[in-house]
């Protein structure tokens, strides 16, 4: 709906179906957060493709680092330390299973591990089927200390063979049903949740990301869920929070849709070291 790229709906559709009264011209042009959304299937028949786009892949490849990063950034300075916390409360195995939900084509497995010089990382994306399927092509790592890259589409079947760590970051959000997925984590010790976007509002809100069209071409719905109800919702969940930190590079507005103003915003998103109320296993 950005001009010039295809529209899964017309724009007189697209104004239909939002009941809106502001001018469908300036629906989605810019990059940004647009909201509410009356449901997740609105959301999706707005976006297309979404992450199911083959420019997605592309993009994925493109940011791949040509040779091991010799400067760390500040999203993984922080990954790192929580990753480590988890390691040593797990008494300091000889190697870390790490579910990657949401890790592209390895993007956070490059970033972490060259810093990463305590123990072999058993490193496992899981990622959309087309995703996957590159990954498994053409992204397979194999390092001689004995760590390890590898994608599936497949969450569960990673979990029940058994995982240390979930690393789960600018991921849930873009799941319809994301409480099962959650509930599936609770198997594993660890979740590391980063990137998670909280909004002052007393519902969650369903909203449409543009991307800038230097990125990709694609458009996704996804949650921004509301702040005060978050944390109780993990510990219901079987969560218990042991770190948390801020992450002032993710700032974001929202245009609400009902008035064409913008109305909603955040200056920082919020990660999660959360302990799962299954017993850990030390190996």
């Amino acid at each position: 709906m950005r001009r010039g790229a295809s529209t899964p709906l017309s724009i007189g559709e697209l104004a239909e179906r939002l009941h809106t009264q502001l001018s469908p011209e300036s629906f989605f042009v810019s990059p940004g957060y647009y909201a509410p959304l009356p449901n997740w299937a609105e959301a999706e028949r707005c976006c297309g493709d979404a992450y199911q786009a083959s420019s997605v892949v592309e993009r994925y490849r493109r940011q791949l680092p040509s040779k091991p990063s010799q400067l760390i950034g500040a999203y993984t300075i922080r990954q790192l330390a929580a990753l480590q916390h988890a390691w040593l409360e797990l008494g300091q195995p000889s190697q870390l299973r790490v579910l990657d939900f949401g890790g592209a084509l390895g993007s956070h497995f490059h970033a972490l591990e060259p810093f990463w010089p305590w123990c072999r990382l058993q490193w496992t994306v899981c990622e959309t089927t087309a995703v996957a399927t590159a990954g498994n092509a053409e992204f397979e790592c194999d390092r001689p200390n004995g760590t390890t890259l590898r994608f599936t589409d497949q969450a569960a079947e990673v979990v029940n063979a058994g995982i240390d760590l979930v690393f789960a970051s600018c991921s849930l959000q873009y799941l319809e049903d994301w409480q099962p997925m959650l509930q599936l984590f609770k198997a594993t010790p660890w979740l590391l949740l980063d990137r998670v976007p909280l909004i002052d509002h007393p519902s969650d809100l369903i909203a449409i990301q543009v991307v800038p069209a230097s990125y990709t071409d694609t458009r996704y719905p996804g949650w921004k869920w509301a702040a005060s109800t978050w944390l109780p919702r993990l510990q219901q969940a079987g969560f218990k929070p042991v770190l948390q930190w801020l992450v002032p590079e993710d700032r974001w507005t929202i245009l609400d849709l009902d008035t064409g103003k913008l109305r909603w915003s955040a200056q920082h998103d919020h990660g999660f070291l959360l302990r799962s109320s299954s017993t850990l296993t030390f190996f």
